[in-house]
């Protein structure tokens, strides 16, 4: 059987294969309400995300300070109506990570996470004190083991927060939250 051979170049190029497809992040939507809050709970986890290649984005209302969670590695955006739409259509390439105060205080970031979890195709991690009562704490508590790395720069993202330094511990305490941990409080 012979063999054909071509020369290519940039102009004259030719395939009979389809266009390669792009490749796919992993992206990490943050929501918060403030920029510290993100820092002091899950900056090292973020950071340790980012380090690894996820694209990690943080939206917290009016944008927040940049200059901490850029330290971290992550994006900052403005929180506002349409970030909904955004936690609507996660995917399986995305998670989604909430502060557990935001998620008591809105109903309608609730009721799109609540979506999020019967879809059943997004991780979803919170973090903080203030439950919701849906939640009922019916969510896997996870010790995020920070790197060494991740701790350095969660330190300096701290100072640039106006947060002690010293909340830069070797472990964070985060929730994973499953797909029945949100349920009526009714029975029907």
């Amino acid at each position: 059987m012979a063999t054909r051979s071509f020369i290519a170049d940039d102009k004259h190029a030719a395939t009979d294969r389809a266009p390669a497809n792009p490749i796919l992040r992993y992206r990490l939507n943050v929501v918060a309400s403030t920029t510290e809050d993100v820092v002091h709970s899950a900056g090292g986890w973020l950071c340790d995300r980012a380090r690894a290649g996820w694209d990690v984005n943080v939206l917290v209302p009016g944008g927040g300070d940049p200059q901490p969670l850029t330290i971290l590695g992550a994006t900052t955006q403005e929180l506002h109506d349409d970030f909904l739409s955004m936690v609507r259509s996660a995917s399986r390439v995305e998670a989604l990570a909430v502060s557990a105060d935001l998620l008591a205080a809105d109903t309608r970031l609730r009721d799109e996470v609540v979506r999020v979890l019967k879809r059943g195709l997004t991780e979803v991690t919170v973090w903080g004190q203030q439950w919701p009562a849906e939640l009922g704490r019916q969510a896997d508590s996870v010790q995020h083991r920070v790197s060494a790395a991740a701790r350095a720069f969660k330190s300096h993202a701290l100072v640039a927060a106006d947060v002690s330094a010293d909340a830069a511990t070797a472990t964070e305490t985060l929730f994973r939250i499953e797909t029945g941990a949100f349920r009526p409080l009714y029975s029907v």
